[in-house]
């Protein structure tokens, strides 16, 4: 099978990326998940796994902890979602992502599998089909360990059959109410989904309610639970536009003036679930890691679309933040690492988002409004966007193509002006595919 082939095979099932028009939990209960695994052999059972569930940071979570086990020289697998610019990047050991060669050759296996009148009957979805072609792919790479940032939810999740010795839990929101719940707590349980006992959990600060089914779920399930905020202690010591230095005191000791290229207060947090999930693994594997991986793998670490300076002259920072808590983390985060007089924003959100949540978070701020939409089915007309901001009393564009609305925005703004693109990581991918295509200047 050629990529190309693949590629359309894998398309031609159902994808809830694309369409959230789906019962939760009916349409992603598990057997099927563990059906496919089985016949691929189980590859999820040929190396140790972390799981990292949450609503926000789970994948910047993910990438930190895989660059700390790539640092002391493990074989590390990552899978993460959804991409950037190439679908291929949910895929990667050690760094890089599958080639086009290994994927098609998994998928072909994967459609031999699926050959069968029960498979037609009952078809997996493309999240389910892609979880799986990681975990065979990691088993061909004899990946040692392997991180594995949750999709939706925790409980039923496709990445949840993998039998984890560790679990993150990155800060939990409102998000997806129709199908997680309606409060922090109901979404709590289904995160919580990936603790199934006698793991080491390490949690993110959480609101009071979302800490307490964390507690609960740890204290039934016989897992051992460490908090940033609590049992893990962050200090912060300085920062500046591109990094930001702490301390960090666990129970397996202590580590002094790290280095993170990430940007954002948010992400010292990430760092610290993420070193505390490196030092936990070596509680329940042979697996050690050293403080000198810690140290590098933190100062290594990258997360492309998240708070990334991609120019100058003005400043374009594209981030993929998509609810209204991302959001006023990000704003925080510029306003704590850059220097500049208007903030223009270039907006595109799902329709299934809390627009109005996001609006007032950038309602203050901004000066500037640009709205667009990605090439996502589920993108909110651009129109809509601005409909909805006409209270703003602001400067309110409409550019209906994302590369014409930074075009626009790069028109409306002045050398000490920032422009922020934001709102979906489709339409931060989308944008930064077509800069990279033009040949645009990147720092």
């Amino acid at each position: 099978m050629e990529y190309a082939r693949a590629i359309e095979f894998l398309d031609s099932f159902t994808n809830y990326e694309k369409d959230p028009s789906f019962r939760y939990p009916e349409d992603l209960k598990l057997d099927r998940m563990r059906a496919l695994a089985k016949e691929l052999g189980n590859p999820q059972n040929a190396y140790e796994s972390v799981l990292i569930a949450g609503s926000k940071g789970k994948g910047s979570t993910a990438a930190i902890l895989s660059s700390i086990l790539r640092m002391e020289n493990f074989r590390v697998g990552l899978y993460t979602s959804p991409h950037l610019l190439d679908l291929r990047e949910r895929v990667q050991v050690n760094g890089l992502s599958i080639n086009e060669i290994r994927f098609a050759e998994i998928m072909g296996r994967i459609r031999r599998a699926l050959d069968t009148a029960d498979w037609r009957r009952t078809p997996p979805t493309t999240f389910e089909i892609l979880t799986a072609l990681a975990f065979s792919y990691f088993k061909e790479m004899k990946v040692q360990i392997a991180v594995l940032e949750v999709g939706l939810g925790g409980l039923y999740d496709s990445t949840n059959i993998a039998n984890a010795k560790a679990a993150g839990l990155a800060p939990i929101s409102l998000e997806h109410t129709d199908k997680l719940g309606k409060t922090v707590a109901k979404i709590a349980v289904q995160k919580c989904g990936v603790v199934k006992g006698r793991e080491v959990v390490v949690s993110a600060p959480q609101a009071a309610e979302a800490e307490s089914v964390i507690q609960k779920a740890a204290e039934e399930r016989e897992a051992r639970l460490l908090r940033v905020g609590k049992e893990i202690r962050v200090f912060e010591r300085e920062h500046g536009e591109s990094f930001q230095r702490f301390d960090i005191q666990t129970p397996f000791g202590n580590f002094h003036n790290l280095e993170l290229g990430l940007l954002g207060r948010h992400q010292i947090d990430n760092a610290a679930v993420a070193i505390g999930l490196a030092k936990g693994l070596e509680t329940r594997t042979r697996l050690k890691i050293s403080e000198i991986a810690v140290r590098r793998g933190v100062l290594d670490a990258r997360w492309p679309g998240r708070m990334e300076k991609f120019s100058e002259n003005p400043t374009l920072i594209l981030d993929g933040a998509q609810n209204a808590e991302s959001v006023k983390k990000l704003i925080l985060g510029l306003q704590r690492h850059f220097h500049y007089e208007r903030l223009v924003t270039v907006l595109g959100v799902s329709s299934d988002k809390d627009l109005p949540g996001i609006l007032g978070e950038l309602s203050e701020p901004a000066a500037v409004l640009v709205a667009t939409q990605s090439q996502n089915p589920r993108a909110l007309p651009a129109k809509e966007i601005a409909r909805r901001a006409e209270d703003w009393k602001k400067e309110i564009w409409v550019e209906e193509n994302a590369r014409e609305a930074v075009e626009k925005a790069s028109a409306l703004s002045g050398p000490r002006d920032l422009i922020l693109v934001t709102g979906s990581l489709y339409l931060v991918g989308e944008i930064k595919k077509g800069l990279v295509e033009n040949g645009a200047p990147a720092v």
